[in-house]
């Protein structure tokens, strides 16, 4: 039972760690960025994608469709900065769970294809499995950063004054 105790303090510790969440901060704001920009170039397409998958409804996919890539550049680069950093990586959080919903659909509905995911960005392309996957682990990132904060070297910590925790 103690080996079990102190491997989970040990986990916790190793999850609460600064470094951490400033790699994984950068690493999902790289992420967001890469995949609201691959979309921008065929955004039509993508529009039309997020409409034919049909979880949502029409007038609401449109809304999503159209907004989606501009909101994942705005998420990255607000992480990337540090800037209002656990509201970006609570929108973040959402946008995960709504990637992994619509790919929980696209699997239940036998569709296996490539998941769109980076738009345009053809050597990014990953099976809708492969998206679940990073889905999951996009959304583990989130958690930590909620968890830390996110604050070592970030803009929040400069302009809110907010004292960095070792």
């Amino acid at each position: 039972m103690k080996r079990i105790d102190k491997c989970a303090r040990t986990s916790w510790e190793i999850f609460r760690n600064r470094y951490l969440s400033f790699v994984f901060r950068i690493a999902l704001g790289v992420v967001f960025i890469i995949s609201g920009a691959g979309k921008l170039p065929e955004l039509a397409e993508f529009v039309q994608e997020v409409e034919d998958a049909a979880v949502l409804p029409h007038a609401l996919a449109t809304v999503y469709g159209n907004a989606l890539p501009f909101v994942e550049i705005v998420i990255g680069a607000l992480l990337i900065l540090g800037l209002f950093t656990r509201f970006a990586a609570a929108i973040g959080g959402l946008l995960s769970i709504s990637f992994m919903v619509g790919n929980s659909f696209r699997i239940h509905r036998g569709l296996y294809g490539e998941c769109g995911c980076f738009g345009a960005i053809a050597s990014l392309q990953f099976s809708t499995w492969e998206a679940l996957i990073i889905d999951c682990v996009l959304l583990v990132m989130v958690i930590q950063i909620l968890v830390h904060k996110g604050e070592f070297l970030s803009l929040d910590s400069m302009i809110f004054r907010k004292k960095m925790v070792p």
